[in-house]
């Protein structure tokens, strides 16, 4: 049976997956040769993780979140990633890469899971509706506690 951070860690999975080989080469600070450069693009693969988050809303300690708010937390997170595993995400053999960005999920989910609480939106609304806000001011209250990304 699947838990909740198998759930979180999935997301992140899936991001690390299906991302762009320029961006994970990117991160891992190589060029399309493999060639060692300087790493860039972080932001960009955070701000795509974040998304992955849209249909919930992250509680940090009283405070509700929507998902483009852990985004620095997430970049500070992929930077703290050890450059050995970015670079082995973007290895050839198949097998190894798909271990390394698993592992990378598995480190990027524990540590959001650490700091924050994920509560799945009930609204069943999707996040691009504009009846998204008014379904988060619905379940969580007016604003007061709620902060903007």
């Amino acid at each position: 049976m699947r838990t909740f951070e198998d759930e979180i860690r999935n997301l992140i999975a899936v991001d690390m997956a299906v991302l762009a080989p320029h961006r994970r080469r990117g991160i891992a600070g190589l060029d399309q040769y493999r060639r060692t450069v300087e790493v860039h693009g972080v932001q960009d693969v955070a701000v795509k993780i974040a998304e992955s988050f849209c249909s919930f809303a992250i509680f940090d300690g009283e405070q509700v979140l929507r998902y483009p708010a852990i985004t620095p937390f997430i970049t500070e997170t992929l930077y703290a990633l050890p450059i050995e595993l970015r670079r082995e995400a973007c290895d050839r053999d198949r097998l190894k890469a798909d271990r390394a960005r698993g592992h990378m999920a598995q480190m990027i989910s524990s540590a959001l899971l650490k700091r924050y609480r994920f509560e799945q939106l009930k609204c069943g609304v999707a996040p691009s509706s504009t009846d998204w806000d008014g379904a988060f001011e619905r379940q969580f209250g007016n604003g007061q506690k709620a902060a903007e990304g």
